[in-house]
């Protein structure tokens, strides 16, 4: 009986105290590799990307140009696997212009495509049109159409019941003193049409950027906000007012982040300051100037990308492991296969090379590599198996 009682006590109270297992396959390097096309230029810089599976097929969009930043050269390329082994090329988009952040939405059995055209000078950041091409399988790629939402950039599409949800945030003027980025949400029911979920941005903050989000099982939302040179916030609302935000505010800072559930608790995929928090200036330091220290101080240091999970009851990110990750990393893009395992991709300097600050990682090469990650029962620790 005792031995009895000792087991039933150990389920109930024992056992919930030890963290969910998560473990990974040796990452694998896709871009570049003997798996892609041949009739597609791979240049040095191989980062923003996204990917989804539609119709038995993977589709997987990233941005190829000569360094992180802005460039004439850029070119974004959509290509489709059934088996992540043989890749062909759906689409080539150059505009003469820096293109970023592809996006992937499936909405009424068509899948559509999403991606902003910036500047031509590496020196400046000036969003200029968010471009959309749908795909039809009945008749293929139709011609891609400015959806009207020019000076913004957009983030991430969910669909909840049958409206397809779009965040963004006005990034013209990004690094100036008195920018307000309106980060918003904004709806459509076709993919093509886009209207403001409310009359008030989600948030106002000066430089507030990437708001990711993602409904519940109840439908209720729950976001982050990267705030450029201050750290994060952390938000959720109502499934009843989706655009009235709660927010908490934190002193890290989530670049990039990725947000997906498993059982119903909320995962973020990230990029990770090993400095820690972001705001770095000392108290004497000019106030007018304390950002500029900041953003310099965080282009020095280095980076990591790294799991974390949203604790609901603090709002607040628990970090759980770091991936295979250096320089200029952490634009993540995922699909579940199976109750338990994730197809994970995201770009980085070459992992197996010594750790490089992020700047030196933004002007020389960077990589997509994939990997599985795969929950397991409750009972062991957090490891990571590379």
């Amino acid at each position: 009986m005792k031995s009895l009682l000792l087991a039933i006590l150990s389920l109930l109270f024992i056992a919930p105290l030890f963290p969910q297992s998560i473990t990974t396959v040796e990452w694998q390097k896709l871009v570049p590799s003997k798996n892609l096309p041949g009739n597609i230029k791979i240049r040095h810089s191989n980062n923003n990307l996204d990917l989804v599976k539609f119709n038995g097929r993977y589709y997987f969009a990233f941005r190829t140009a000569p360094t992180h930043f802005a460039s004439t050269k850029t070119k974004m390329y959509i290509l489709s696997s059934e088996d992540l082994q043989s890749w062909t090329l759906e689409k080539e988009i150059h505009h003469g212009y820096d293109l970023r952040e592809p996006r992937f939405v499936e909405h009424n059995g068509k899948l559509f495509f999403y991606f902003f055209e910036g500047s031509k000078s590496p020196f400046r950041f000036d969003p200029r049109h968010i471009w959309m091409l749908e795909y039809n399988p009945s008749s293929g790629w139709q011609p891609k159409k400015n959806i009207g939402l020019d000076g913004y950039v957009p983030w991430r599409l969910r669909t909840r019941n049958d409206t397809i949800y779009l965040s963004a945030y006005y990034g013209k003027g990004l690094y100036t003193s008195n920018h307000q980025s309106d980060l918003r949400l904004f709806t459509s029911v076709n993919g093509y049409d886009w209207k403001p979920l409310t009359e008030f941005a989600q948030v106002t903050l000066e430089t507030c950027e990437e708001g990711e989000f993602i409904f519940d099982n109840d439908g209720h939302l729950w976001a982050t906000v990267r705030l450029e040179s201050e750290g994060s916030l952390i938000a959720c609302a109502d499934k009843d007012q989706p655009g009235d935000w709660c927010v908490n505010y934190s002193k890290y800072k989530y670049d990039s982040a990725l947000m997906f559930t498993y059982n119903d608790e909320i995962y973020i995929v990230s990029r990770r300051n090993v400095d820690g928090t972001m705001a770095k200036a000392p108290k004497w330091f000019p106030e007018n100037m304390k950002k500029k220290y900041n953003l310099v101080k965080y282009w020095l240091t280095t980076k990591k990308t790294a799991l974390f999970k949203l604790d609901k009851s603090t709002m607040e990110l628990k970090h759980l492991m770091d991936f295979p990750s250096t320089g200029d990393t952490a634009f993540p893009g995922i699909v579940q296969l199976d109750e338990n395992r994730f197809l994970l991709f995201n770009y980085s300097s070459n992992i197996h090379d010594k750790n490089r600050n992020w700047f030196a990682g933004q002007l020389g090469k960077t990589y997509i590599y994939w990997t599985i990650l795969k929950f397991g029962e409750k009972g062991g620790e957090v490891s990571l198996t590379q």
